[in-house]
């Protein structure tokens, strides 16, 4: 096929490849020395020290009129239409005031948006009710049919319905079906909220900790359990104290399911067959720290606690729920959590732990369970799981025959801990400033966790506003992930979208499929992880799709996005390019971008190519959409 008959979407394909070509793979090249970086990374303590080069960048201010896009870009998901100006009138500091606190910024049109998504308000027992496992909708579709359910030789679960409480229809809706339907309302809420939500600090937030308490979704019962863990664990703290945070996450259902904790047991029990412990007591019931009541019920490994599925073993905990699980589940110490919580949730590989305080943390954190995971049973504390002896943990005693405190002694130790600091201030400074922060930043900003008992929005305040944040070295040196690239992209298009399925499946083809990341490392920030040769052909395609509005769902309306180019010029020509890309990356373009787009806006000859304006916008948008400038942040 000839080059001047060749179709419009194959043109647009090569426009972009080239465009691309010129930036994010000379980006990727930039970035190769981290290619070979492990999943380790993700806990690494401290940034690397910077180049002499880098470090004179680093002192380099920022020019005030690049200030507003660049709080723009690492505070929000991207502009939208007019939100560049706004902040320029208004000034950065009272913007970013005003996203430090999302309570007083009305958001009741992205809570409508996300008010049809039905799962999103029920509770992890009403979403076992509702979208059961296709396992489960089998048993029950050969129940009514009269048949012998599959595994009638076991106790069935309690799916029937009293006369008092009448039954109620399992959700039926289209697209995704079962548990995998509660997972996609999951992820379509995220998205929603990253394009729509106006408390945009606060979405990047719950996106930030989302990823550093990483949870697998598909795991077992965390199919049903993530969806409460993202809605009144993350959220409500995403801005307030780091010791609340991680005392809720730790007694989420999801965390303990999705980290073995639940089965975690003390393999020499203080409680003896006559339910006595030393000194004390013992009564035949169980109180919860909520003061709910409960039998202690039958003992690990039958009953409500058997699962099948679930994995122990220590060696496989980089990935749990995978691996060669045993058949049954076996009580005693697991130390998963343990490990996690002290190497990805607080000090940092680096934190000065060793393996013996894993195993004294294990210990604390025994029978710190969930009340039938498998139907969305809640938070528990089992003392005849617990072991009552005394532990040291990191050189601080922690007294014999307590119980639940023990666990709350232990998170309020590490959650204190000045390598704590050290570490979320160095992920806090990655997601925020660049991949390897300047360290002294990362210092002041450590100095500001402990002095404030770890707020959160106060150390963000901290970083946000310092010289490192506002120097030369800070612009666009990050990658965009491809959540981010896809909420960026339709922000600044003021596109309109329902979050499809197809969209979904976009972003995880572009390497980020979301609640389904299987290491509890979350996904590493780092170009590297985002750029590479696999991952770049699949956000050429996105720029493509988007831009030619063939994303099943989402809309662009060109109309209102710029004027028609009525002037055939070049110079008529160049403004309307220009005009575009103030829109989409502030106007800000390097020569190698101006003269791809103006290459494929011209024939071989010189001559102006006489365009459809429609068929021009969508061509110079998905340039610019694929271009280095967009896809940096």
């Amino acid at each position: 096929m000839r080059p001047n008959t060749m179709s419009a979407e194959r043109q647009l394909m090569r426009a972009i490849f080239e465009t691309t070509c010129l930036g994010l793979i000379t980006a990727s090249l930039m970035v190769q020395p981290l290619s070979g970086a492990s999943t380790s990374d993700a806990s690494r303590s401290l940034p690397s020290p910077p180049s002499s080069v880098d470090q004179r960048k680093w002192k380099q201010p920022m020019p005030e009129e690049k200030q507003a896009l660049h709080l723009l870009n690492r505070i929000t998901f991207g502009p939208r239409p007019g939100d560049l100006e706004r902040v320029q009138e208004m000034g950065v500091k009272a913007f970013l005031n005003q996203q430090l606190h999302p309570e007083r910024i009305d958001d009741s049109a992205v809570e409508a948006r996300v008010a049809n998504l039905p799962s999103l308000s029920m509770s992890a027992e009403e979403l076992v009710e509702m979208y059961p496992a296709p396992q489960q909708v089998a048993k029950l579709a050969a129940r009514s049919a009269g048949a012998p359910p599959v595994g009638a030789e076991q106790k069935p679960e309690k799916m029937e319905t009293t006369p008092s409480q009448p039954a109620r229809p399992m959700m039926q809706p289209r697209g995704p079906q079962g548990p995998q339907r509660v997972i996609t309302e999951l992820a379509q809420e995220e998205i929603l909220r990253a394009v729509y939500s106006n408390r945009q600090l606060q979405e990047v937030m719950a996106q930030f900790w989302m990823n550093h308490f990483n949870i697998f979704a598909p795991k077992g019962a965390d199919r049903w359990l993530t969806t409460s863990f993202e809605r009144d664990v993350i959220r409500p703290h995403a801005m307030g104290k780091f010791e609340d945070l991680l005392v809720a996450t730790a007694e989420s259902p999801a965390m303990l399911f999705y980290l073995d904790n639940w089965l975690s047991a003390t393999p020499h029990p203080t409680y003896g067959n006559n339910g006595q412990r030393p000194g004390a007591a013992a009564s035949a019931m169980a109180r919860n720290r909520y003061g709910v009541w409960r039998p202690f019920g039958p003992p690990l490994g039958r009953g409500p606690f058997a699962n099948p599925r679930a994995q122990t073993p220590a060696a496989q905990r980089r990935v749990p729920g995978q691996g060669n699980a045993p058949k049954q589940n076996r009580r005693g110490l697991n130390e998963n959590y343990a490990r996690e919580l002290m190497e990805l949730h607080t000090l940092g590989v680096d934190g000065g732990y060793t393996q013996k305080d894993v195993i004294e943390v294990a210990r604390c954190l025994t029978g710190w369970t969930v009340d039938r995971p498998q139907q969305g049973g809640g938070f528990i504390f089992r003392p005849q799981m617990h072991d009552f002896g005394e532990k040291i943990v990191l050189g601080q005693k922690v007294k014999a025959g307590r119980g639940m405190e023990d666990g709350l002694q232990v998170l309020h130790i590490v959650a204190h801990h000045p390598a704590t600091a050290q570490f979320i201030s160095l992920k806090l400074c990655q997601r925020f400033v660049a991949d390897d922060p300047p360290p002294d930043l990362v210092n002041r900003a450590a100095k500001t966790f402990l002095k404030t008992n770890g707020d959160i929005r106060q150390v963000l305040k901290n970083i946000l506003t310092s010289r490192e944040f506002y120097s030369e070295a800070a612009y666009r040196a990050k990658v965009k992930s491809p959540l981010e690239l896809m909420a960026s992209s339709l922000r600044a298009l003021g596109a309109q979208t329902d979050a499809s399925v197809q969209l979904i499946q976009m972003i995880a083809r572009m390497g980020q499929p979301m609640f389904q990341y299987q290491a509890p490392t979350g996904f590493p920030d780092r170009a590297s992880t985002w750029i590479n040769s696999g991952s770049l052909l699949t956000r050429i395609n996105f720029a493509t799709q988007l831009a030619a509005n063939r994303i099943a769902g989402t809309a662009v309306d060109w109309n209102a996005l710029a004027p028609a180019a009525s002037d055939p010029t070049s110079q008529g020509q160049n403004e309307f390019v220009q005009e575009l890309a103030l829109r989409l990356v502030g106007g800000d373009l390097s020569e190698q971008t101006r003269d791809a787009i103006q290459a494929n806006l011209n024939h071989p000859d010189g001559a102006t190519n006489q365009l459809p304006a429609q068929r021009e916008k969508v061509m110079v948008a998905g340039l610019l959409l694929a271009s280095p400038e967009f896809q940096r942040r």
